[in-house]
């Protein structure tokens, strides 16, 4: 232990620089009691009735902002309902509706509403910023509506086992005009056509079909699937233990859309704890196989990066027919709400059933975070609900991530 904390002396005390702000803010915040008093003004007596602000940013993406409000009064025990909104602008409109039965039913529905303007492509499979400048590639930009909604069933069962049974409807309209943040999709994987010409203005008719499947058509899908998750761990804040869970989802078009695919994900995770410490190991393979001739619409590859999965790169930089990300994470106490982060991912994708897997490029990031702690659950699983992180990739950059969704 003195030599694990002696050999990250270093990396902690840079944490504890770049972060001192967030740091001292957070400790006034505590010292002033300004959480409570802020879970007074905007919460009911009963802690059942309440609103809350909602902020997210990430490098490569506008900010978004807004407002979760909850309603859990009702009669029977575990049911509610709770809405969010948040906007970046006119062009980012973000909405959410969750609503909880009954415990006892184990039944819930999400549903959301998401316009983008400044959505993230790069080609499909593992393709280094060099292997896109060799193509004549860059990463580039596309709008998108999506709509959605998805029931689900949960049961816990015997053994520590948990049974989610799952199914949504989904519809994505996509466009090549009027985008932020870089190119337009349509300029930059133009189809070879002899009207879409490099004068010719971004149009979905002119994004090629063979480099980005499905986006001229847009997306129209159902999905049934199951989830079967296994855990052992102790119910503490930097408890030990082991968890698995698998998936697998299928995917079938509808209204002329000839989709017809499965998706199967496996997620292994591990913690050791210690005295305000852990270390956390955790895992992401997923696998998509066609079920027909029609080709995998690109928003439903593997994708792997982003906020839950390779962190040192933006959502959609990454996607395949199969894909794997590793995450290794070492916490560590610094006040009562506020744990700091040292972390690394490493992940890649790959072709039909994880070919050429051996011979890709693989895509380090590494990491240092603050994150707000809430509750045993959120501390195990590990996704940033609120806090900070700064993260450097070689094949990218600096990002930083910013996120308050609680208090």
């Amino acid at each position: 232990r003195t030599l694990g904390r002696a050999a990250l002396f270093l990396p902690r005390a840079i944490t504890a620089g770049l972060f001192w702000p967030f740091i001292e803010a957070t400790d006034v915040m505590e010292t002033n009691h300004v959480r409570d008093w802020a879970k007074a003004l905007l919460t009911g007596d009963d802690g059942k009735v309440g609103v809350r602000p909602v902020v997210n940013y990430a490098t490569g993406f506008r900010p978004t902002g807004g407002l979760r409000a909850f309603y859990n009064r009702f009669p029977s025990e575990g049911s509610g309902v709770a809405a969010s909104f948040q906007t970046g602008g006119p062009a980012i409109l973000i909405g959410s509706l969750d609503v909880g039965g009954p415990r006892w039913t184990g039944l819930s529905l999400h549903g959301i509403f998401n316009r983008r303007d400044d959505r993230y492509f790069a080609g499909i499979g593992p393709l280094t910023s060099r292997d896109l400048q060799a193509n004549g590639w860059e990463p580039s930009r596309y709008s998108s509506d999506i709509f959605l909604a998805e029931p689900r069933w949960t049961k816990r069962l015997s053994a520590r086992f948990l049974l989610s049974v799952h199914a949504d409807l989904q519809r994505r309209d996509y466009r090549a005009d009027d985008v932020r943040g870089g190119p337009s999709i349509a300029d930059v994987f133009r189809t070879p056509s002899p009207a879409c010409q490099a004068t010719t203005p971004p149009v979905n008719a002119c994004v090629d079909p063979a480099l980005v499947p499905g986006f001229q058509t847009g997306l129209r899908v159902a999905h049934e699937g199951a989830t079967l998750a296994w855990e052992h761990r102790a119910q503490r804040r930097d408890g030990s233990g082991v968890a698995l869970a698998v998936d697998a989802t299928f995917a079938q078009g509808f209204a002329d859309d000839p989709s017809r695919h499965v998706t199967l994900t496996a997620e292994p995770l591990a913690a050791w704890g210690g005295d305000d410490r852990q270390l956390l190991f955790h895992g992401r393979a997923v696998m998509v196989q066609a079920l027909s001739d029609a080709p995998i619409p690109f928003e439903e590859l593997a994708m792997m990066s982003g906020y839950a999965g390779m962190r040192g790169f933006p959502d959609g930089r990454f996607r395949g027919d199969s894909g794997v990300v590793a995450t290794a994470e070492y916490r560590w106490y610094v006040s009562h709400t506020l744990d700091a982060s040292l972390f690394t991912d490493l992940g890649t994708v790959a072709g039909h059933a994880f070919s050429g897997l051996a011979g890709a490029h693989w895509f380090p990031s590494y990491g240092v975070g603050l994150r707000l702690y809430e509750s045993p659950d959120n501390y195990w699983e590990g996704r940033l609900m609120t806090g900070v992180q700064l993260i450097y990739a070689p094949d990218y950059g600096f990002r930083f991530i910013i996120a308050v969704a609680s208090f």
